[in-house]
């Protein structure tokens, strides 16, 4: 196996093509690692879940078995989104999850997402980790480890609902769950929302993986026109990126949603540090994140497309001078989509 066929697309992710640069052997041999890494906290329990792909929810079962080689309690999720991976660490009390994902990598692909400490590793150090754990020294491990599986997702639903039921003006919304781990949440989801929802690309099928954002935009952009919805959004393969239209079928990009979020009731503009702390919470659990941009757009009474505009026309400044709110001869709109896919 080469190191080099392990790719870093997102952070705190690591993929590669199944054979070519992840055996049977190194997913087992992996969880071992993790388990003993584990163990060393004190804390000898970990969150388990896999995306929607077969591969990777079929091999999950080899990662979960390296684990209970280390003598590791396992609390198995099965198919759930990123962002409700997190939701059980804090929910079950434990510090420590593995998510066994392919994000948006093509098909034959498997990946990983690892929680230690409470903390997400980031990509090289996850890419280290798993090149230790291939000649690393298991001794002493007991293969004592239980496995548990549990269902989280109404308790993970009351979560999201939770301060975000939007109480205004009904919306209508388009929602692609691309096939992916968040099929499921998405599709209870809306039925749970106030106005009209539509659910496409729920399951069932392959993964919509390796989707190009731009085309996709453009696809939902039409479907929203096309179907007259107030709103479009999609979810990435694991559940931790998100895309999403306005009522003429034109981008909501990042800024836009933290423009819109800050005119929700009783909130003050987002700007400066308070700006980059709503970022990083958008982050944290994009379904939450979008639940309360329909809440926000549902309260002010407006279009999508106007709140869309009136951001277009305000400076985007991030922190306190950590960030310059333009680039040399660009405007802010443009300094902000540099941002955002930073």
């Amino acid at each position: 196996m080469s190191s080099g066929a392990i790719s870093i697309r997102q952070d705190h992710h690591i993929c590669g093509a199944f054979d070519a640069a992840f055996a049977s052997r190194d997913i087992y041999r992996f969880g071992l690692y993790i388990g003993m890494r584990a163990g060393k906290s004190g804390v000898r329990k970990i969150v388990v879940a896999s995306d929607r792909r077969e591969i990777n929810r079929t091999h999950v079962h080899l990662a979960i078995g390296g684990l209970q080689g280390a003598d590791c309690d396992v609390v198995f999720l099965g198919c759930v989104p990123y962002s409700m991976l997190n939701y059980a660490c804090r929910a079950l009390e434990i510090p420590h999850a593995l998510m066994m994902t392919s994000a948006e990598a093509e098909d034959g692909t498997i990946g990983f997402r690892l929680i230690l400490g409470q903390a997400p590793i980031p990509s090289f150090e996850l890419k280290e980790m798993f090149e230790e754990s291939r000649t690393a020294d298991f001794e002493g491990a007991g293969g004592n480890g239980r496995l548990t599986e549990v269902d989280l997702r109404h308790g993970y639903l009351r979560w999201l609902m939770h301060g975000a039921r939007p109480a205004g003006k009904p919306l209508s919304v388009y929602w692609d769950a691309g096939n992916g781990a968040a099929s499921d949440i998405v599709t209870s989801l809306a039925t749970m929302l106030p106005g009209r929802h539509v659910v496409v690309n729920q399951g069932n099928q392959p993964p919509l993986a390796a989707r190009d954002v731009e085309a996709s935009l453009v696809e939902m952009g039409e479907a929203v026109i096309a179907g007259g919805f107030d709103l479009g959004i999609a979810f990435s393969g694991d559940g931790t990126g998100l895309v999403m239209v306005d009522d003429h079928g034109q981008p909501i990009r990042e800024w836009h949603r933290l423009r819109i979020l800050s005119t929700r009731r009783g909130r003050q503009p987002i700007a400066g540090n308070g700006l980059l702390a709503s970022r990083r919470k958008a982050r944290s659990d994009i379904i939450k994140h979008a639940l309360k941009v329909i809440q926000a757009i549902s309260e002010n009474g407006r279009a999508a497309s106007a709140l869309r505009l009136e951001a277009d026309e305000r400076p985007v400044v991030l922190g306190k001078g950590s960030v310059m709110p333009y680039v040399a001869g660009g405007t802010a709109q443009e300094t902000a989509v540099r941002l955002e896919r930073e």
